[in-house]
């Protein structure tokens, strides 16, 4: 019987035994859950607290109002010095003697001494400070702006005419040059964009050192088109002949909501190195092709000044002009000479016999 009550003790202790180290476990698992939550809200807050980027960008306000700070203190301590300096002064001493000529007294001259030091201990900090916080802002400003690539000529002598009375009366005459390669741009201009109906220009580009060569066709009509707005719906279009040779053309619409209807022509030579090209707009409305054709014939040479190549090409040309299509047998009458009869003439004739 002891035997069998020794065993159920033993058990018994067992099973307490199991159940306390259970329940040490269950607590020590609750006790590692909450430390680790812990952990993480304190990682989080050093994370907030101690950012290096805030730092680096709370420091130059921290700087300066250290500076601040001690400039304030530094102006404050000469105030307060100079005013128990003149305190000091012994003022009935300064009237007895000041009837003296050209007799400063003792106690003058050292206030005047101490004053004088402490201003110039404070105008050297400034300096000093200023020099030392200085922001690079503030040296931008002092730096010049830098030189323009093409260069505006003030009052430009024209090397090239066109007359085009289609487009009113309001034209502009313009020459640019690379400040570095020496190239030259003629551009003539007829109208204004955004206040006339109408608009036209042409651009006469003599290239120098600045490019090895001319870009595409398509490049050049977007770089001439975004000169005067922002170019939308960009499209090849069929070329139109002038008296050059064709010219390719591109479709596109400038302005907002595209309220001009244009079309970019260029065409570049090889020999010598220049690119004729523009620009024609119409507001709502198609552009006239055969207008430019006639504008691109009309375009003539007034003085090549040093530049032979340029008088040759535009010789050359002036033997292909058309005369804006008199010269098209499919799409013009033959002009009238002095002295012809008109069928309408001969019909007259013989209804008066």
């Amino acid at each position: 019987m002891q035997a069998v009550e020794l065993q159920s003790a033993g058990a018994q202790a067992v099973r307490q035994a199991g159940s306390a180290v259970a329940a040490l476990q269950d607590r020590l698992r609750l006790h590692r859950a909450g430390l680790r939550r812990s952990l993480a809200v304190y990682a989080l807050r050093a994370q907030l607290a101690f950012r290096p980027r805030e730092w680096l960008e709370r420091a130059p306000a921290a700087v300066d109002a250290a500076f601040d700070w001690t400039g304030r203190a530094i102006e404050q301590l000469s105030w307060q010095t100079a005013k128990s300096a003149i305190h000091a002064i012994r003022w009935r001493k300064v009237a007895l003697v000041a009837s003296a000529p050209f007799v400063l007294p003792t106690e003058w001259r050292a206030a005047l001494v101490r004053i004088l030091a402490y201003l110039g201990a404070v105008f050297a900090l400034s300096v000093m400070a200023t020099q030392f916080f200085k922001q690079p802002d503030a040296l931008a400003l002092t730096e010049p702006a830098p030189r323009p690539a093409w260069i505006e000529v003030a009052n430009p002598w024209p090397a090239f005419e066109l007359e085009a009375p289609a487009f009113g009366d309001d034209t502009d005459y313009a020459i640019r040059r690379h400040a570095a390669g020496g190239g030259r741009k003629d551009i003539l201009s007829f109208g204004e964009l955004g206040n006339t109906q109408r608009f036209m220009t042409f651009e006469v580009y003599r290239a120098g050192h600045e490019i090895a060569r001319f870009g595409t066709p398509a490049e050049e009509a977007r770089t001439l088109g975004a000169e005067y707005g922002r170019v939308m719906g960009m499209r090849s279009s069929m070329p139109i002949s002038t008296k050059f040779g064709p010219f390719q053309t591109f479709e596109f619409a400038i302005g907002p909501f595209g309220g001009y209807n244009c079309i970019g022509f260029v065409h570049a030579f090889d020999n010598p190195r220049v690119q004729i090209g523009g620009v024609s707009c119409h507001m709502n409305l198609l552009v006239d092709r055969s207008a430019v054709s006639c504008a691109l014939d009309r375009l003539t040479l007034v003085s090549a000044g040093s530049d032979p190549d340029i008088a040759k090409l535009f010789a050359h040309a002036e033997q292909k002009r058309s005369f804006c299509g008199q010269r098209d047998p499919l799409f013009y009458a033959t002009p009238k000479r002095p002295g012809d009869v008109t069928i309408s003439s001969r019909l007259r004739l013989r209804r008066q016999r």
